[in-house]
């Protein structure tokens, strides 16, 4: 035997709804992509790194004449 759907099924839909719906959607603008976080040293993994290493080379040259 066959169930009766209520009248407030969802499966049911108004057409003129509908399509005033998908107008409306169409007319909007679609949503601005979000922009990637952008990182203190920038995009490169290895960043960190490399200004460790920089930071150390020139301590090392500005304190080594000092110590000898």
């Amino acid at each position: 035997m066959a169930k009766h759907a209520p009248d407030d099924d969802d499966h049911v839909t108004d057409l003129a709804r509908y399509r005033k719906a998908k107008e409306a959607a169409a007319r909007r603008p679609p949503p601005k992509p979000k922009a990637p976080r952008q990182s203190f040293l920038g995009s490169n993994p290895r960043a960190g790194l490399i200004l460790v290493i920089v930071v150390l080379v020139l301590a090392a040259l500005y304190l080594l004449p000092g110590l000898l």
